[in-house]
């Protein structure tokens, strides 16, 4: 059967149709850029399919034609309300722009206004290399105010090409109004609103003439759509960033200290990026300018000398080659995103300006961190640098108290890492009770780390409830004499309670100083340090031995404490009992280098009763 809007489907040895419908040429904006759909007609008989498909046709030329009937043609009204909202946001950006320069340094002011002018000048080649280029680039922008405002609109029309050689003029102007602002010349918002009338030649302001000033902080050009006409903020939608910021984290309840870091620097960059401004003032427009500005910001900005007493406006002027990683702006953009989820939840703002913004990954969420080789791992736990580098040496010897300090803690964690692939902040905070042995079903008692977040010690958090877990000790942990160790710490130093006690809480967690040692020093002693190679790389390795194995992955998810990603089975299975776990997954934890030739991990072994029992500290 062949007709124009019936599209043939195979299912097997079966064929059955689809009607396809095409959306006018004229309409496409309306349907955000789509430009066709299909309806499936599996259930109509094949005696029916034409008649079907010719109704169909019929009724979304209907549906086409209210349509149009529906949307406005672009008037000389709509023209001068749209460039009321242009000239308020280019007042707005200019501002921002001004309050954002260091007058007090000379230095930095006159950096302010040479990129002004170097931004001027560039957009003034722009046009005269390329004007057809500088149009397209409006007629997109054009296009999707007009479907915002439900404004049908003709390119060719006198009053379409008239609006864009508006919007460029009125750009023109915006950086000598800059200038004035930052020189302080005394030049007021009202002077240059006179001055766009006064080139454009269209009155936009009727109430200059009567000497009013409107208050443009109090208005809102883009609040429920994209874009919109001028609506005016509520008293509640005005509150200050910096008071909704607040509010916000204190309804975050009790989270780490790091995180209430990494969360309110992101925020505070709103702050940076645009002032103090009101929580519903900000747009969508705005929203992608702040994320362009992150895209530019260097790595390790506070600790960088080079870059740490500036500002953001500052960094984004200086054309930087090593900057964040895509990762840490979709991290950024999704704690601005929340923010805003909780302020339109709570009537301070209208629309989230951040939401559907994030970068698409170009990296696999398993590529961003490298897993160790084999070989790198026999390196890594080789007697001789493990020995020496972990401190555990000076501690045997009693030859530097103090840089053995965390010897307990650098020796064992990394140990307990790649023979179960637990988070850093899963062992560092481990208490002695955590080590416990499980009985189930009167079988053999197992040894297990107890990995539970518990009411009593608020130092200890898990990262998702998928965390809480019970593993298995591996053999070769138990061989090394960490059982003995343990039992040894219990019965030497009587209140002691967790693991490592040596460890220091720092910002919500114990891992700062293993992560250090481990990160900074000991692989980059080792040459292994890379940007995708850290402690964290160990739990890849773990997973990754585990699946080239052929191990099942509810398995692998069990022992890493990762959700199964079935519903059912996430909220309805319990764990695997220890054994299972054990015999499934743990004890299949064996490195080699090559065949039937394993990493010499017993190399490592200490008398732990030797040390505990005589060292006194």
């Amino acid at each position: 059967m062949k007709h124009p809007h019936l599209v043939p489907r195979k299912n097997g040895s079966k064929t059955y149709f689809h009607f396809r419908g095409r959306i006018p040429q004229d309409l496409i904006p309306t349907f955000s850029g789509r430009k066709e759909f299909q309806i499936s007609l599996k259930n109509v008989r094949n005696g029916e399919i034409l008649v079907v498909s010719i109704y169909l046709q019929t009724l979304i030329e209907e549906l086409f034609n209210e349509i149009r009937m529906g949307m406005k043609t672009l008037t000389l009204e709509d023209i001068r309300e749209i460039l009321k909202v242009e000239v308020r946001k280019s007042v707005l950006h200019s501002h921002h722009v001004h309050l954002g320069t260091n007058k007090f340094d000379p230095n930095k002011l006159e950096q302010s206004l040479v990129s002004v002018s170097s931004r001027e000048e560039k957009m003034k080649q722009e046009l005269a290399q390329d004007l057809k280029k500088y149009d397209r680039e409006l007629d997109k922008k054009l296009e999707k105010i007009f479907h915002d405002l439900d404004i049908k609109f003709d390119t060719n029309s006198v009053n379409y090409k008239q609006l864009k050689r508006n919007f460029i003029e009125l750009y023109l102007l915006r950086f000598e109004f800059i200038r004035n602002l930052i020189n302080e010349t005394g030049a007021t918002d009202d002077d240059f609103r006179r001055e766009v009338e006064e080139k454009l030649k269209v009155e936009l302001f009727p109430e200059l003439k009567l000497h009013l000033t409107p208050v443009i902080e109090n208005y809102a050009p883009e609040p429920r759509q994209p874009y919109q006409v001028e609506q005016p903020l509520t008293s509640h939608q005005s509150t200050p960033l910096s008071v909704g910021i607040e509010n916000y984290m204190n309804e975050k309840g009790s989270i780490r200290t790091r995180s209430v870091k990494e969360v309110e620097h992101s925020l505070n960059m709103m702050i940076e990026e645009w002032g103090d401004i009101g929580i519903g003032s900000i747009t969508r427009e705005m929203g992608t300018h702040f994320k362009s500005h992150l895209l530019k910001l260097p790595r390790n900005r506070k600790k960088n000398p080079e870059y740490r007493d500036k500002d953001l406006h500052e960094l984004v002027e200086m054309n930087i080659k090593d900057t964040i990683s895509s990762t840490t702006v979709n991290k950024h953009l999704q704690y601005v995103s929340s923010f805003y989820e909780w302020s339109v939840n709570h009537g301070y703002a209208t629309i989230n300006p951040f939401k559907g913004m994030k970068l698409k990954r170009t990296v696999r969420p398993r590529d961003e961190r490298d897993r160790f080789t084999e070989l790198e791992l026999k390196k890594i736990f080789g007697r001789d640098n493990y020995i020496h580098y972990t401190n555990i040496g000076d501690y045997i010897q009693y030859t530097n108290v103090e840089k053995g300090k965390y010897a307990f803690a650098y020796y064992w964690v990394p140990l307990i890492a790649v023979f179960s692939g637990m988070r850093l902040g899963e062992i560092c905070p481990l208490y002695l009770d955590n080590v416990r042995r499980v009985e189930r079903h009167h079988r053999k008692r197992r040894w297990c780390f107890d990995i539970v977040e518990e009411p009593n010690r608020t130092d200890k958090r898990l990262k998702n409830q998928s965390s809480r877990r019970i593993v298995p000790i591996h053999d070769t942990l138990i061989d090394l004499g960490f059982i003995e160790f343990v039992e040894l710490l219990k019965k030497r130093y009587k209140n002691r309670q967790r693991l490592f006690q040596e460890l220091k809480l720092s910002e919500g967690s114990y891992i700062r100083n293993v992560s250090r040692f481990f990160n900074r020093r000991y692989l980059t002693k080792l040459g292994l340090k890379t940007d995708r190679k850290t402690f964290h790389s160990i739990r890849h390795t773990v997973i990754d031995h585990l699946k080239q194995q052929g191990i099942d992955v509810s398995f692998i998810n069990e022992l890493v404490g990762h959700s199964s990603g079935n519903i059912d089975l996430d909220r309805y299975g319990k764990g695997y009992n220890s054994d299972i776990l054990y015999n499934k997954c743990v004890k299949k934890i064996l490195y080699q280098t090559s065949q039937n030739r394993g990493i010499d991990f017993m190399s490592l072994k200490i008398d732990w009763g030797e040390i505990i029992t005589t060292r006194v500290w």
